[in-house]
């Protein structure tokens, strides 16, 4: 059972939301219970820190979905965090706040089904806690293989990018790649082993992982964008 909470002042968007919700989880076997709020007070004051999904409709008077957000990440960092909006240029704000996700208005199913497949495959993997163990000469560090946005080689160094920090160790990409392909990592190129989870767009010859352009070889852009498209579509 997953549990979802919707922050929106708009009633129709709110409604559109949870049937496409309550759509997606039909199709696919899912359990899912959902909360909405239209007042951002309201929401604050009854949070208990045990929702898997927040939807934040970020355009509402008082307190904003992204001051809202705000305050919930500051004692919640587990929580997925999606943002619904009609201005795009919010994205760039939202990564303050380690948002999975910014979905457009108006709402249309075929697009919304893809952005939920996403959010739903993440939550699963999630679930399973998967770690691996960074060493290097001054530490040995457990990290969670979901926190990690890219993996990059330069001269026998593996530096693992995270949210807010790196870690270096020295390795190859090709046991780098042993160790994560399985938990939805993809090789951009012979430097750049992607998270998909962390995947917000491609831009000609580059993928977009957190705002950062990272570039597509021509001899991995067909095994990539394959691996996208699945993961995307919420398979295993």
């Amino acid at each position: 059972m997953y549990k979802i909470q919707i922050l929106e002042d708009e009633m129709s968007a709110a409604n559109t939301l949870r049937e496409y919700l309550n759509r997606f989880a039909n199709e696919r076997g899912i359990q899912i219970q959902i909360h909405h709020f239209e007042n951002p007070y309201d929401f604050l004051e009854s949070y208990a820190y045990d929702a898997d999904i927040i939807f934040f409709d970020i355009e509402m008077p008082g307190v904003n979905g992204m001051e809202a957000a705000k305050k919930i990440r500051e004692k919640d960092s587990r929580v997925t965090i999606v943002f619904t909006t009609n201005l795009a240029q919010y994205a760039i704000e939202g990564y303050s706040v380690n948002a999975f996700d910014f979905i457009l208005k108006p709402f249309s199913y075929p697009a919304m089904e893809l952005k939920f497949a996403r959010i739903f495959n993440e939550l699963s993997h999630n679930k399973a806690g998967v770690t691996i163990t960074i060493k290097n000469k001054s530490s040995v560090q457990v990290v969670d293989v979901s926190e990690i946005r890219y993996v990059e080689v330069r001269n026998h160094i593996l530096i693992y990018h995270m949210h807010d920090h790196e870690i270096s160790t020295w390795g190859s990409m090709s046991s780098a790649y042993e160790s994560l392909a399985p938990h939805h990592f993809s090789l951009a190129n012979a430097c750049y082993l992607i998270n998909l989870k962390h995947v917000r767009g491609i831009e000609s010859g580059d993928v977009v992982v957190d705002g950062q352009k990272l570039a597509i070889s021509k001899g991995k852009r067909k095994s990539f964008l394959s691996d996208l498209a699945s993961y995307y579509g919420g398979t295993n």
